[in-house]
């Protein structure tokens, strides 16, 4: 069985309806339930003893687990040195993913309150979303699902 370094687990972003699929947003798992996948996965498939939660991406509906050795003095590095990388590659010797880590970002770590949401940009809500939470046609569920209350954009 392979052990791959990372192990990105992601649901569908919904795009809307399309005579190519019968898919609707009610068959898109929401975050939260990812989250719960992939906390279950990790304890029942035994992967515990390798992997943890390093990142995830709320928006995009993604969690990535990670090889704990990627958690370096209890710092995850998961994210890429684009330029390190690029001199690896020109130099022509042999690498590894280890050889060009970056520290992933407070904000993209696994349970943070940012949900993987960047602070330096704008989280934009689509007119719908903003009207239902308006008019408070949004569950309990649903607007956990938000970092905040698109309400109040």
């Amino acid at each position: 069985l392979g052990q791959p370094d990372f192990i990105e687990i992601k649901s569908v972003t919904f795009c809307g309806e399309s005579k190519a699929s019968s898919l609707t947003i009610e068959c898109t798992p929401w975050h939260e339930e990812v989250k719960n996948f992939c906390e279950a996965m990790l304890s029942k498939e035994g992967l515990d003893t390798k992997y943890e939660l390093a990142c995830e991406h709320q928006h995009s509906c993604i969690v990535l687990l990670a090889l704990k050795k990627y958690k370096v003095e209890g710092r995850w590095h998961t994210w890429i040195d684009y330029d390190r990388f690029h001199e690896l590659v020109a130099s022509g010797v042999e690498f590894s993913a280890a050889d060009y880590l970056a520290p992933t970002p407070d904000w993209a770590l696994y349970g943070s309150d940012e949900a993987g949401f960047d602070p330096k940009e704008t989280r934009v809500f689509h007119n719908r979303t903003k009207k239902r939470a308006q008019q408070g046609l949004l569950s309990e569920e649903q607007l956990k699902m938000y970092p905040k209350n698109p309400a109040e954009q």
